[in-house]
């Protein structure tokens, strides 16, 4: 009870007077509670209910608009909505619906505008704290879901899913039930059906007491955190790392020293990806691949992360770009309805053309991966590697040709053509057309 009194002013400590603040309301107990308090507050807070419809549940996720934009009607409350087909666009990435949603979520957020408050509970942060247990993380992960990362603050997280059905019924809050939450299917709700409960039954306060432990896990962290930054300063030497210097560290620190120094170059650390690198390092001696056409190599007592590639990768913004020009390489954006004559008439001079629109994500100028495949027309899908070998080029010339991949992989690779899945076809509205410049 001494919880719920204390909701709105642990919640209204987080914002200035008069400030904006972009909620994220989904319509359940969790969010709606947060937004009462954000509205009780007395700070006079620009508040915008931001509500993304994920198109997952039919009638459901209508119905959960529809309350939400009601309840900011009635409340003199400024209302954003926006309708995602989040599971189409799963597959379209390859990515679960679960993550979807979330990039989904947050992407909406941000654009809104000013900071941006969740209503993540205790609860969640203890289910969390058991799901990255089964995952097999280390110490970051048992640290659960931060208060404040950015431009996201959680104001709700030191109170429980209890306190907040408590604090919904003394203030009369309605809110939706999202069915899913009932089924017994994703992991988060089997932890939350199943092991919380009985955790629970055997001490009430559980999540509570689970809360100092996950804060004495964030300060131990958080100190072996700035050893290795400490670590890693004094280790970089002409651009890699110093092998004399780190093979004396705690193993604690050398990993997170390595997770540091793959994210220096845009790489996301693995368990499996770190134990290879501690590998090679112990040996003084090897070579490593590493996703993004990367490798890690040992030279002379310095390990070094290195692209394949004599160029590195880099992206190019083809939406929003009408002409860029690389190397010998000069792109040029149009619409294919508006210059189909010019575009029969000349089509002679272009390197070739690719559909804009059939493009997956973004797209990168870069060099060969040793898994990368293409399928060109009138031919059967095949590696680049077996494309290459079969036009006998030497391996000087493989590492310098050019090729344009998008998420989904390579989409043309110089000297040999196009992917079948990105050529226009008479429905094409946005083309890319390709230029060679010969000097």
């Amino acid at each position: 009870m001494n919880n719920v009194k204390c909701m709105v002013e642990t919640v209204s400590s987080f914002f200035e007077i008069g400030e904006q603040v972009v909620v994220g309301v989904s319509g359940g107990a969790d969010s709606m509670a947060l937004l009462h308090c954000l509205k009780s507050s007395g700070k006079n807070l620009n508040i915008v209910a931001a509500h993304l419809n994920h198109g997952l549940r039919g009638q459901e996720s209508k119905r959960d608009e529809n309350f939400v934009r009601g309840y900011c009607l009635k409340h003199n409350i400024c209302f954003v909505c926006k309708y995602v087909d989040v599971k189409t666009l799963s597959k379209k990435f390859n990515i679960s619906v679960e993550e979807c949603g979330r990039n989904s979520r947050y992407s909406f957020f941000y654009s809104v505008g000013g900071r941006v408050a969740t209503a993540h509970t205790l609860s969640d942060l203890v289910e969390t704290f058991f799901i990255n247990i089964m995952r097999g993380c280390g110490l970051k992960g048992l640290t659960g879901i931060p208060v404040k990362r950015g431009r996201v603050v959680r104001p709700l997280l030191n109170f429980t899913r209890k306190d907040i059905e408590c604090y919904c019924k003394i203030n009369n809050i309605d809110f939706v039930n999202d069915s899913t939450n009932f089924e017994d299917i994703y992991l988060r709700n089997r932890v939350r059906l199943n092991v919380i409960p009985a955790l629970v039954g055997i001490s009430s306060n559980f999540e509570h007491k689970l809360l100092n432990t996950v804060n004495a896990i964030k300060e131990d962290e958080e100190f072996l955190d700035c050893v290795a930054d400490r670590s890693l300063e004094k280790s970089m030497l002409y651009g890699g790392l110093n092998l004399k210097y780190i093979k004396n560290l705690h193993v604690s620190i050398k990993v997170r020293l390595l997770a540091k120094f793959l994210r220096m170059h845009m790489l996301s650390p693995t368990s499996n990806m770190l134990n290879q690198l501690l590998n090679i390092c112990s040996l003084g001696v090897g070579r490593q691949s590493l996703p993004k056409n990367m490798f890690a190599t040992i030279r002379r007592g310095i390990l070094y992360i290195e692209h394949y590639s004599c160029f590195k990768q880099f992206k190019i913004l083809l939406p929003k770009t009408i002409e860029f020009f690389y190397k010998k390489l000069y792109f040029i954006r149009c619409n294919a309805k508006k210059y189909t004559h010019f575009l029969n008439s000349v089509d002679y001079l272009f390197l070739f053309k690719f559909d804009c629109d059939k493009i997956s994500g973004d797209v990168y100028i870069r060099g060969r991966s040793e898994k990368d495949k293409i399928k060109l027309l009138n031919r059967p899908t095949k590696t680049l590697k077996c494309l290459m070998q079969e036009k006998r080029l030497s391996k000087k010339n493989r590492d310098s040709t050019i090729i344009l991949a998008d998420d989904a992989g390579p989409f043309w690779v110089y000297g040999f053509g196009a992917d079948v899945r990105v050529l226009p076809n008479e429905e094409s509205l946005h083309l890319c057309l390709v230029f060679e410049i010969l000097k």
